[in-house]
């Protein structure tokens, strides 16, 4: 297995990170002042804290998260941070300049982690924006580029990324998981429209759909080898409109890598496309990815 370096150093506290001097280093210019306030408006379910933090030099974005809290962290078994160790061992340095993060910095943060970004606010993707079939076709190719940078790399299978997997994927929307997290301290929702949502699904499906559908959560081992012979790459674990941003002229930003995983590239491009059908066809939005994938991926794709 290829060995990598840490690229980027957190800071050892939140408090250190935000300090003017760190921030005037951070961003090439003289920050005074610095205030930290919650996001109102912030619409996330999962559990982790967002806020904004106001300075002399500008407005950025800070997220704070934690397994104690986090259902994201806490369904996929996230002890490493992986949002912030693919920044910290430069992953996702390797997209750029075609895929953007627009991280500036990450700390730890008591029991858990910190990222501080650009303020996206004005450049945040929304099916419901009139440019947004447009822009479509922009996000497919970052989609594809992102899979053929990580095209089976084995890099992606260090430990000390933490990356999740087809079964931690799974795990997620599980019910014996969902029931063990339930009332747990996380603050997310999460858990239990997950058990709501088997519910409905038991009186919805046949039973027999039904039944497999619980077999293979309570032993996923069929699905996982037929995933493993196929290639693996690096996924966001979560593209779709709301993690995603456009920076003047076309320069696509793909945030909120708390999923991220390392499995079938397809997982990424079917969350992708179901969230963007009533837009473009399914089979038009594979077409386009698979051009832009076999361009990236040349004589490796299959």
């Amino acid at each position: 297995m290829k060995q990598i370096e840490e690229t980027h150093t957190l800071f050892g506290s939140l408090e250190e990170m935000l300090s003017p001097g760190s921030l005037s280093s951070l961003l090439s210019t003289p920050v005074s002042r610095v205030k930290c306030r919650s996001m109102d408006n912030h619409n996330g379910v999962a559990g982790g804290r967002l806020s904004y933090v106001d300075t002399n030099s500008g407005r950025y974005v800070l997220k704070s998260m934690s397994i104690n809290y986090d259902w994201i962290m806490h369904g996929s078994e996230d002890r490493h941070g992986r949002s912030v160790t693919l920044w910290q061992y430069g992953l996702l340095d390797r997209l750029l300049p075609h895929v953007e993060h627009q991280i500036i910095a990450c700390a730890r943060d008591k029991e858990g982690w910190a990222i501080l970004m650009h303020d996206l606010s004005d450049s945040l993707f929304s099916l419901d924006q009139p440019a947004a079939v447009a822009k479509l076709p922009l996000f497919l190719d970052a989609l594809a580029r992102l899979h053929a940078t990580f095209w089976n790399d084995p890099v992606l299978l260090a430990d000390h990324l933490g990356l999740s997997d087809a079964a931690r994927l799974l795990n997620g929307s599980s019910l014996p998981a969902a029931r063990n997290h339930a009332n747990t301290t996380t603050e997310s929702p999460i858990p239990v429209w997950v058990v709501e949502g088997w519910e409905i699904m038991e009186d919805l499906l046949d039973r027999d759909v039904f039944e497999q559908m619980v077999r293979l959560i309570e032993d996923p081992r069929p699905l996982l080898t037929a995933l493993a012979r196929y290639p693996h790459t690096l996924l966001h674990g979560d593209y779709r409109d709301a993690n995603l941003a456009v920076l003047s002229p076309a320069r696509p930003v793909v945030f909120d890598w708390q999923q991220a995983a390392h499995s079938l590239m397809t997982i990424d491009l079917v969350w992708f496309t179901e969230g963007i059908r009533e837009l473009i066809s399914e089979s038009e939005a594979q077409r386009i990815y698979r051009e832009h994938l076999q361009r990236y991926l040349q004589q490796q794709f299959d």
